[in-house]
């Protein structure tokens, strides 16, 4: 028999929720081919009706154990299980009343009593209380019968104690088991309740569980959001910064502080390769202050791997003491990215913390972004810088070429010679220098000023003032004298003090050119049909250097005035 929660199982339910498992039905299957074993063997020597009876009851019972057990196999539902109990409670019901008939004789035999209350509480388990009521009726029904049949067909007399005594057990026994079948259900009942409590309970903290989750991911998603935001923020004004005109040593540290803030490092450099193999430049860094150009030879492997990748690589700690030094602090957490512009390697660049997390490698990607950036603007910046040196240069050479035109112009007036070398110092100042001079060399090895323009004032006059009261002949050895013993061009475009020293005519002399930050020299031989002089070149207040070009302007501009000399001496 199967017994199984009539309050919240469905009809069509499968048979695994039937609480009462298959193997009890197997167990109630041997009992009953055991109860027939007992029939066939004690049932002989015990009052019966005869042997046809004991054989019909025995049989009987075999029949029904197998015809159930078949049929307990083939239940799949509970729809199924109900019809099989109702059927078992009808061939029950049977087996108590030939079970009845055959021990007639003798009504009171102690096991029959036994059986109907086993029925009564089977019927109550299959069917509930129904069943009950069903069982009780029946088996009252059944011994009633029976007796008034023993008094008429056997003449046996009715024993009316006994029959009221088993009907009222069974009475008894029907009340027990509806009650018990009540606190069953309302056992059941609480259960229920509890677990829908639980299960509401359950669903609650699942719900707040969920939406804790949601809000996880949604305070992670914004955050992320937020993140991308300033990052895409970032490196726009990268991308503007890049785009910029100004000088690239001027925009490239504001850049790197930018990036330094993007990744939140403590430091980002920009290394420009340099001529030798492996040597790179200290170009820029985030760090405020001058940056020297140190060059860096890099031999831990890293670069190299990063530019044939072409991707950003995070790296070692060990990697980032080739630059420790030069940074002044040590970098503990590192990744570099190789700067690529049209297809060309043009430097590194590294970002850098002093502690902290490694980089990730969402950051790697969005490294590489920026190092497209940076990569940009120092190519955009090498153009720009070629560009400003070849407009300065095709202005420094038109304004070489007005100054020489303007130099044939005042050579070619009919003024004085040494009127017209003066309009030549005063056309070479400020354009070419800021004090230019004119000397000839005299029969008596001397040298003498013919000409001379500055462009402050006290200058000029102290400088007419020192060539009047100094003799300048060979007894100063001064460079001038190799320019016009070699009749060859000398230029100084740093002074230090040991060339300073050799440039002073006299202590007061050299006073002045302190005084006055001489910084850059430079003279040229005039020397043509045996005329021989030079032309002197300074700078000082300006912080202007001789180049090579202005050396081959003075040429020129000393040719004219040796041609000009020439002309005026065969006049």
């Amino acid at each position: 028999m199967a017994l199984r929660d009539p309050s919240n199982t469905a009809e069509g339910e499968p048979i695994g929720f039937v609480l009462g498992p298959r193997r009890f039905e197997h167990g109630i299957t041997w009992a009953r081919i055991l109860g027939a074993l007992v029939v066939f063997v004690l049932l002989p020597a015990l009052p019966n009706l005869g042997p046809v009876a004991v054989a019909v009851l025995g049989g009987y019972l075999i029949v029904w154990a197998i015809a159930l057990h078949v049929l307990s196999d083939r239940v799949r539902t509970v729809r199924d299980q109900d019809r099989l109990s109702r059927f078992a409670f009808a061939g029950d019901s049977v087996v108590l009343l030939i079970g009845l008939v055959t021990v007639s004789p003798d009504p009171r035999w102690a096991i029959y009593p036994l059986m109907g209350v086993l029925f009564i509480i089977t019927a109550a388990f299959r069917l509930g209380w129904g069943g009950t009521l069903a069982a009780t009726a029946i088996l009252s029904l059944e011994i009633v019968g029976v007796a008034i049949w023993r008094d008429l067909a056997l003449g046996l007399r009715v024993d009316t104690p006994y029959v009221a005594f088993d009907l009222l057990m069974y009475g008894l026994t029907a009340l027990l088991t509806t009650a018990m079948l009540n606190e069953l259900g309302a056992l059941r009942r609480e259960r229920t309740v509890l677990m829908a409590r639980a299960s509401d309970v359950e669903i609650l903290r699942r719900a707040e569980r969920e939406r804790g989750e949601l809000l996880d991911r949604e305070r992670s998603a914004r955050a992320e959001a937020e993140l991308a935001t300033a990052r895409l923020e970032a490196l726009q004004q990268v991308a503007d910064a890049a785009l910029s005109r100004a000088r690239l040593d001027d925009v490239l540290p504001k850049i790197l502080e930018r990036v330094a803030q993007l990744f939140d490092a403590d430091f980002a450099v920009v290394l420009q390769r340099a001529q030798a193999q492996g040597t790179y430049a200290l170009r820029a860094s985030s760090t405020r202050g001058q940056v020297p150009r140190t060059v860096v030879l890099l031999q831990s492997g890293d670069a190299e791997r990063a530019i044939t990748s072409r991707r950003p690589i995070a790296i070692a700690d060990h990697s980032t003491r080739e630059i420790d030094t030069i940074l002044g602090a040590q970098v503990r957490e590192a990744a570099l990215a190789p700067l690529y512009a049209g297809g060309d390697l043009v430097g590194l660049l590294y970002v850098m913390r002093r502690q902290g997390r490694a980089f990730s490698a969402d950051e790697l990607g969005l490294l590489g972004l920026v190092g497209e950036r940076v990569a940009a603007a120092v190519e955009r910046g090498a153009l720009l810088e070629a560009e400003r040196r070849a407009r300065a240069e095709a202005e420094a050479a038109e304004a070489r070429m007005r100054l020489l035109l303007q130099a044939g112009d005042a050579l070619g007036t009919e003024s004085a010679l040494e009127r017209r070398l003066e309009d030549i110092t005063r056309i070479a100042v400020p354009k070419l220098a800021d004090l230019c001079a004119v000397d000839l060399l005299e029969k008596d090895g001397a040298l003498r000023r013919v000409a001379l323009a500055a462009v402050e004032v006290g200058m000029e006059r102290d400088n007419w003032a020192l060539s009047s009261r100094i003799r300048r002949d060979r007894t100063h050895a001064h460079p001038v004298w190799e320019v016009i013993d070699a009749v060859k061009p000398t230029l100084w475009d740093e002074l230090d003090p040991e060339r300073i020293g050799r440039l002073a005519w006299s202590p007061g002399h050299l006073r002045m050119m302190l005084e006055r930050d001489v910084c850059s020299w430079m003279a040229v031989p005039l020397a043509d049909d045996g005329i021989r002089g030079v032309m002197v070149f300074v700078n000082a207040q300006s912080r202007r250097h001789f180049t090579a070009n202005d050396l081959a302007t003075a040429q020129q501009l000393a040719s004219r005035v040796a041609n000009a000399i020439v002309r005026s001496a065969l006049g």
